[in-house]
């Protein structure tokens, strides 16, 4: 008889200081940057809708916003910690959450925002159609496995996991699209000098901050398994700041984050 398969390691397996040096020998930022100067200037309500969750993210993309947490006193990391912890673990019972990178409406990271920032209202109607109905259908399919297992999901949370934008508009006035395949595509490209190809064919740019800091803190199927932890126990009444803080304290124990200064 055969065992069953090992799981595949992840990109939370790779040694983020040597990701970040090769990452810099081999110019991939700057690389990354050709790829964001192919979008034309936008402007838009500034409404900050689109900031309604942690975006996706290229491993790629999660490397320079790890550095640019990492340049951060020491407040400024623990609180992006802690948003980040709050975000992985409670994000399915809080209709209030956003993007860890959220500050008093503001993207704290715009010019470092991922391509799925970018992307934000300019795919084309029936792209974002597609979408919204796809994300629908795992929504609804997440709440209801989550209340087998004694946890109830507002529905309020599900409806901001839908939110998507036909404001955003070019200099002149009129709608933007882009080829949002063709510049995923290039991104991942970069990805595969730093990750294995599977891996990158996996992970994509499915996975959040939050969510690639969880897996390199903790792993992948203890995260699982505490998220459902913690959702019990705040259903049961306990203090939810009391909860994400031992838990971002277990997360920052990890040492998770590059230190100040990297090695090119």
């Amino acid at each position: 008889m055969t065992g069953r398969a090992p799981e595949r390691e992840g990109s939370e397996s790779v040694d983020v200081e040597r990701a970040l040096r090769r990452a810099r020998g081999l110019r991939l930022f700057e690389a990354l940057e050709r790829v964001y100067d192919q979008f034309p200037e936008t402007q838009c309500d500034n409404c900050a809708r689109c900031c309604f969750e942690s975006p996706g993210v290229f491993f790629v993309e999660h490397l320079r916003l790890l550095e640019w947490v990492a340049q951060m006193d020491e407040p400024g990391r623990a609180a992006i910690l802690r948003r980040a912890t709050a975000e992985l673990f409670f994000s399915w019972i809080d209709p209030g959450r956003a993007c860890v990178f959220l500050e008093s409406g503001r993207c704290t990271v715009y010019d470092l925002r991922p391509l799925a920032c970018r992307l934000f209202g300019l795919v084309a109607p029936e792209d974002r159609d597609r979408a919204e109905t796809e994300a629908r259908l795992a929504a609804r399919q997440e709440a209801s496995r989550l209340r087998m297992l004694g946890i109830e999901v507002p529905k309020a949370v599900i409806e901001r996991s839908l939110a998507s934008c036909d404001r955003v508009r070019d200099r002149a006035g009129r709608p933007v699209r882009v080829d949002a395949d063709a510049l995923a595509s290039r991104i991942a490209r970069l990805d595969e000098q730093l990750i294995p190809r599977m891996t990158v064919l996996d992970e994509f740019c499915f996975r959040s901050f939050p969510e690639r800091i969880g897996a390199a803190s903790l792993g992948r199927e203890v995260v699982d398994g505490r998220r459902l932890q913690l959702l019990r126990r705040a259903q049961r009444g306990e203090p939810m700041d009391d909860l994400v803080e031992s838990a971002a304290q277990e997360i920052a124990q990890a040492r998770v984050l590059p230190r100040r200064k990297v090695g090119r």
